[in-house]
Parts: structure tokens; sequence; C-alpha cells
């Protein structure tokens, strides 16, 4: 998505954002979208007891927030924290629509974007929806490296997300304690390892394990 909003980013004003910072607070109403341009942003909400719950993950090439951007909402449904030092660069919402509906081409990178964009929502909702916390797991990994791998058809997969058990908790909606036990019988059967807060997927052992031929030729990566 960055080589087609180039013309843009070149006169936006960009801004460098330290891990842990907040890019836009969950209510607040942007001046301008944003357009990462380098790191990783993690989506989450926060309830009014404090609690807190990942909804996804933004890459390079992605923008937000979507539904403030398209007029669905009047400011931003969620947080925006930079995970590593991001780079984002603000860009005029009026000129962002225009600018894709300025080019057929242009506006076929958008259907694409956001056709990729719903499938890995499905996605995520499918593992979410998952009765068994091992389940719940599985499902979640493989749409973690169906995401944000840049490799294409590979077996063995990194995820290139740097991630503590309490972020996979969150993301999948269980406990620590019981994505760490979990996450360890995975570690046992030769599925999954991690170190140092990084997850290689043997995906071959997972689809066994999953039984989806349907999620075997995914294609849910957002092009940079």
């Amino acid at each position: 998505m960055l080589k087609h909003l180039s013309q843009l980013i070149d006169t936006s004003i960009v801004r460098s954002y330290g891990a842990g910072s907040t890019i836009i607070y969950q209510g607040e109403v942007p001046r301008s979208a944003c357009v990462l341009l380098s790191g990783i942003a993690r989506v989450l909400s926060i309830s009014s007891q404090g609690g807190e719950q990942t909804i996804t993950y933004h890459v390079a090439g992605e923008f937000f927030p979507v539904s403030w951007i398209f007029d669905k909402t009047p400011g931003a449904m969620f947080f925006y924290d930079a995970v590593t030092t991001c780079e984002v660069a603000f860009v005029s919402k009026k000129d962002l629509m225009n600018y894709f509906s300025s080019d057929p081409v242009k506006m076929q990178a958008l259907v694409n974007y956001f056709a990729t964009e719903y499938s890995a929502s499905m996605m995520r909702v499918n593992a979410l929806q998952q009765p068994k916390a091992r389940d719940k797991l599985m499902y979640t990994f493989y749409y973690l490296c169906q995401r944000y791998n840049k490799e294409q058809s590979v077996d063995v997969v990194t995820i290139p997300l740097s991630l503590t058990h309490q972020n996979i908790a969150s993301l999948v909606g269980l406990t620590r304690e019981t994505t760490a036990t979990e996450m360890n019988k995975l570690k046992k059967q030769k599925i999954l390892t991690y170190d140092n807060q990084k997850y290689i997927v043997n995906t071959r052992r997972l689809l066994e394990q999953i039984g989806e031929e349907a999620f075997e030729s995914l294609n849910i990566k957002v092009s940079s």
C-alpha cells in the first residue's frame, strides 16, 4: 500500500513514536489519517475495569483509524500503541479519499486492501469462537502466520512480532496461565517453538491438527 500512497506521504508530516507510546487514544478525534511507514502498532481496547484486549496489530503499509477515516465513527474506536519504534505519516482524511478516488488503479488497491482486511478479520473471529483454549491458540497462531509472514509457501514460519505470553493471552482472550499451559503442550507436539518473545510455527503440523483444508491457501497479507 505504501507505493500507492507515496505521493501523499512525500508531502505529509512524519513523526516517530517510541515503543510503548500511544499514537491515538480511544475516543480521540484524530486530525489526520495515520499511515504506518515502519514498525508495529497494536490496536487495543481498555474496559471500564481497566482490562486490556488486543484487537489486532498493524504493520508497515497499513493505515488507521479506518472507522473514522470512512466516517463510520466520530472518533477512534480503540487505542493505537507503538509496539516497536514506529514512523507514522499523517495524511489529511480528505486528501486520502480524493487520492484513492482519482485513479482506478489506486481504487483497486484500496479494494484489495479491504478484501484482505475482511478475510483476516474473519479468521480472527473464527479463532476466538473456538470452544477450547487449545483450538483458540492454534487458529490464532495460524492467523498470525498467514497475516504477518512475508514468505510464500513455507512450512516453518517465524512470526515477525515480538509478543509476550500476556500479549498472546490478550489477543486470544485467555488468562496468561492457561495460555502458557496450552502453548507448552503445542511445544511438546513440535507445532510451536518460542524463545525471547519470538515464535516459530510448523504450519504443516498445525494444519494437520486444525484439519481445515480451506485455510491452506489463505492470502491475508497486506502488501507494503
